[in-house]
């Protein structure tokens, strides 16, 4: 870790924030191309194969951040501290129910989009669903009206 300079250090801090190259060169000013090299020679240097572990790497050494829960965050990204050195119970995943597909908004029990590949297909088709019904039964209102008026 002592061979990286601030410049890679603060790089890979960004690549654990989940930034591409060019956000994180818009963050430090310098163009894409540099944040590519700098994360290269810090992968070199470290001695892994990819930035993510470069990342994480960094990040165990250099202490503790935040770890953002994103929709498409990679779990590897993920620091979790063990429950043991927190004083709290460990947290217990969310077994997945058949008939329980969560809401497609933000909940207080669910503050974050954790759907799965199934509710993500099942909402819209349910929307689109409960459009088509609602849809067929205005439609069947006015042509009753619409025969009792003629």
């Amino acid at each position: 870790m002592e061979k990286l300079n601030a410049a890679q250090v603060e790089t890979l801090r960004h690549v654990f924030a989940h930034l591409n190259s060019k956000e994180i060169a818009r963050t430090m000013g310098v163009s894409p191309h540099t944040v590519d090299a700098r994360i290269k020679a810090a992968i070199r240097i470290l001695g892994v194969s990819t930035r993510i572990e470069a990342a994480k790497m960094v990040c165990e050494q250099c202490g503790p951040i935040a770890y953002q829960p994103l929709v498409y965050q990679s779990p590897e990204l993920a620091i979790l501290p063990q429950a043991a050195e927190i004083g709290e119970a460990p947290v217990v995943e969310r077994q997945p129910n058949p008939f329980n597909i969560g809401y497609p908004f933000p909940t207080g029990g669910r503050p974050f989009n954790t759907h799965g590949l199934r509710e993500r297909i099942l909402w819209p088709v349910l929307i689109a669903f409960g459009t088509i019904m609602a849809f067929a039964a205005l439609y069947t209102v006015l042509l009753g009206l619409g025969a009792m008026l003629t």
